[in-house]
């Protein structure tokens, strides 16, 4: 996603608008036939203030780090080694805002069961779009997107808790509120085990352990960002993943204006980071 909104910024919005559709897919590739597993995966929520303030404060912290949840693990995947930093924060994040006695409003909303006409067309009409619209050498990566989609799709059908975000969540909940039931069962381990080993193999260009340089500044701003994300993503039960993915599909409205603050957020981020380092670009040539 904060790619996605660069390219946005610059005047691009196709590789924003085919992330946004990634969870739509869940309607086409999954069995008519599923009350019991929407039930399940498709959490609604009605808006509250928790999915505005969560939703910003991912946002930003995404910038910070650049990269969001999957983002995140992609980097590690590569040999980006400093993303622990990110990951560790995410934990810390979490359990922080789990421990603080505070009483957020959330509100469910009962789940939809049958997929909706305008999904359909809607997803139609983006395959469209890239294939006869969008210039052939950007073809690639977003039907990528929609292929990542897809599978996902598939996935969060088979194991609705399946995310990076949704795991986190449930741990902090098993280790400081004591809810033992919530402790992730191996198979939810293994599938993120899996998805780390799945991008390592396909990744065009890893950085062995010998390039990878180590610097305590880079550790300190990506634990940072980590916690920030963490807070956030707890506050809105759930990061990007699980509000692409499931949220925003379920046509949950906390899902999508969780996603519209994330999007803000991460927006104000990468307009802060531009300009500390133009101030800091400009203080370099005062120098010399």
């Amino acid at each position: 996603m904060v790619r996605g909104v660069q390219e946005l910024l610059a005047k691009r919005p196709g590789f924003l608008a085919t992330i946004l559709c990634c969870g739509f897919w869940f309607w086409l590739v999954t069995p008519y036939d599923i009350e019991d597993s929407v039930s399940l995966a498709m959490n609604r929520h009605s808006v509250s203030t928790p999915f505005i303030l969560g939703g910003l404060l991912f946002g930003l912290g995404a910038a910070i780090n650049k990269g969001c949840s999957i983002s995140t693990i992609t980097k590690l995947s590569k040999g980006h080694y400093h993303m622990f930093s990110t990951v560790g924060g995410w934990l810390i994040g979490w359990c922080l805002l789990a421990s603080i006695p505070t009483e957020l409003n959330y509100s469910p909303l009962a789940p939809i069961t049958s997929p909706s006409v305008t999904v359909i067309v809607v997803l139609f009409v983006l395959v469209a779009i890239i294939m006869f619209r969008i210039p052939p050498q950007r073809r690639p990566i977003l039907l990528g997107i929609i292929l990542f989609g897809v599978i996902a799709s598939i996935l969060t059908y088979q194991v609705p808790e399946w995310s990076p975000s949704q795991l986190f969540k449930d741990i902090s909940a098993a280790s400081i509120h004591g809810e033992t039931e919530k402790w992730p069962p191996l198979q939810r381990y293994l599938i993120l085990v899996a998805l780390i080993f799945g991008m390592s193999i396909s990744a065009k260009k890893r950085l062995s352990v010998h390039e990878f340089e180590l610097r305590p500044s880079q550790i300190i701003v990506h634990l940072i960002a980590g916690i920030i994300m963490g807070i956030g993503a707890s506050l809105a039960l759930g990061g990007n993943d699980s509000q692409l993915l499931i949220a925003l599909p379920s046509f949950s409205p906390a899902g999508a204006i969780t996603i519209f603050c994330m999007i803000a957020g991460i927006t104000g981020g990468i307009l802060i980071r531009k300009a500390i380092q133009h101030f800091t670009d400009r203080a370099t040539d005062t120098d010399q």
